[in-house]
């Protein structure tokens, strides 16, 4: 009798196109807005629309968020500080995917 086994792929599907309410996005990543307006304050993630009742966040941005949450919780960085170590691990994934295509 052979044995038959099912993999099961489980994962995230994070879309580009402005999407998120911030209170979707608060929701989400289970911080309060406060912090997301900080984060938006601080460059690291981009809402589109204007004004805070209209903003609007990329998928994308749930990654980044959690990314913060986690350093800051991790190594006590401020937010300055998370900005920085983000770009340079963004830089270095790319470095990274650069090398494997060569």
């Amino acid at each position: 009798m052979v044995k038959q086994t099912t993999d099961i792929l489980s994962g995230y599907i994070l879309e580009d196109e402005p999407r998120l309410t911030l209170r979707q996005l608060c929701d989400a990543c289970a911080v309060r807005a406060e912090y997301i307006i900080e984060l938006v304050d601080e460059g690291f993630i981009e809402p589109s629309g204007v004004e805070r009742s209209h903003w609007c966040f990329s998928g994308i941005s749930i990654k980044r968020v959690q990314r913060a949450k986690r350093l800051q919780h991790d190594l006590g960085l401020n937010l300055a500080g998370v900005a920085l170590a983000i770009d340079l691990i963004d830089e270095i994934e790319s470095l990274r995917g650069r090398l494997n295509r060569m």
